[in-house]
């Protein structure tokens, strides 16, 4: 089932939460908006479950306008990012819940619970209530009974982070697994750039309600549309100065090769990701920097080179163990592969 959004507009008295938010999610793909606070990822999900009204724009769910439908009627499973449980039920209670509501007969609500308990892998389970289970496993729950009434759209709040982070590792791949199993078109809302990557078919990076780019987790970390998401998705060197056909000349002074630009824009800046960068004895022709060890710190897998560049910028580097460790106040020389240096359009606002 598709779900489109587009152009919603919501304000709060004076104060613009969405400001002409728009995103797809197709039939069976999962969905993350990702987004600092404040960003309007949670006034999207909200406005597209039915809990808030949007002051223009749209929410169509497989062709039809649900935007002035109320909650129930729109066939959405939700969960929350407390979960909600009912503490005095069973969990097979709490999984019946809907469908009780829905007038579903006894026996088949009993199949429904096992059939979807076996899939979050509760079966065994079902006598239990929410106080003896663990944290993932009253996730599970949740989903459960967001699952059971056969939604059209699902939408996940931040449904990982009251879990600790070794087991919101562990999660996001069974919850993964899951969701891709059950094939319903899932919207989840969260700011960790981890959690998102790993979830996700697609990403939509949000910031003062808008939408600045949507994509796969490769495209929006690889070719970011902008500065801010650049910087949102993982560690980057930015690098400003102007971009002079196949060389960009930094501010610091540095003329360096890199890839063509993939969008068009009036300014742009340089991004380098870490993982791009490396220690080499000497430099080429504009395909790498001078820099000053500030300091190294031990990391277990390898050591944690803090580099200062120009005395401007700082930039980390892992070296791995067995080789050559400089000691801070070393010179050093940072290169990277030209193809690799990415110019970004610089954010307009």
């Amino acid at each position: 089932m598709k779900l489109e959004v587009q152009n919603l507009v919501r304000r709060f008295g004076n104060a613009l939460a969405l400001d002409g938010a728009s995103l797809d999610a197709n039939s069976g793909e999962i969905v993350a908006l990702l987004g600092p606070s404040g960003c309007g990822k949670t006034t999207t999900l909200r406005i597209v479950a039915g809990f808030e009204s949007s002051d223009s724009g749209h929410v169509m769910l497989g062709g039809e306008e649900i935007g002035r439908l109320p909650p129930h009627k729109r066939d959405i499973g939700l969960v929350f990012q407390d979960y909600a449980l009912f503490p005095h039920m069973t969990v097979a209670d709490n999984v019946a819940y809907g469908l009780k509501r829905r007038g579903v007969a006894k026996a088949e609500r009993a199949q429904t619970v096992a059939r979807v308990l076996e899939t979050v892998r509760l079966s065994g389970l079902e006598a239990r209530r929410p106080a003896q289970l663990s944290g993932g496993q009253q996730q599970r729950v949740a989903l459960a009974r967001a699952l059971a009434i056969r939604p059209r759209l699902l939408l996940l709040d931040e449904p990982l982070s009251n879990l600790d982070a070794k087991l919101r590792g562990v999660l996001q791949t069974e919850l993964r697994e899951i969701l891709t199993r059950v094939g319903t078109t899932t919207l989840i809302v969260t700011h960790d750039q981890e959690e998102a990557m790993a979830l996700a078919d697609r990403i939509a990076v949000m910031r003062n309600g808008r939408t600045l780019q949507l994509g796969t987790p490769r495209q929006v970390y690889e070719k970011p549309a902008t500065r801010f998401v650049a910087e949102f998705l993982g560690k980057s060197l930015w690098l400003e100065g102007k971009l002079d056909g196949a060389r960009f000349v930094t501010d610091t002074g540095f003329s360096l090769r890199c890839a063509p630009a993939y969008l068009s824009a009036a300014r742009y800046g340089l991004m380098l990701r870490p993982e791009a960068l490396s220690l080499k004895s000497r430099l080429g022709d504009g395909d790498g920097f001078p820099a000053t060890v500030k300091s190294v710190r031990y990391r277990g897998h390898a050591e944690l080179l803090e580099l200062d560049i120009a005395g401007r910028l700082t930039v980390s580097i892992e070296v791995p163990h067995g080789a050559p460790i400089p000691e801070p106040g070393t010179r050093v020389a940072i290169g990277f592969d030209p193809a690799r240096a990415l110019p970004v359009p610089e954010d307009t606002d």
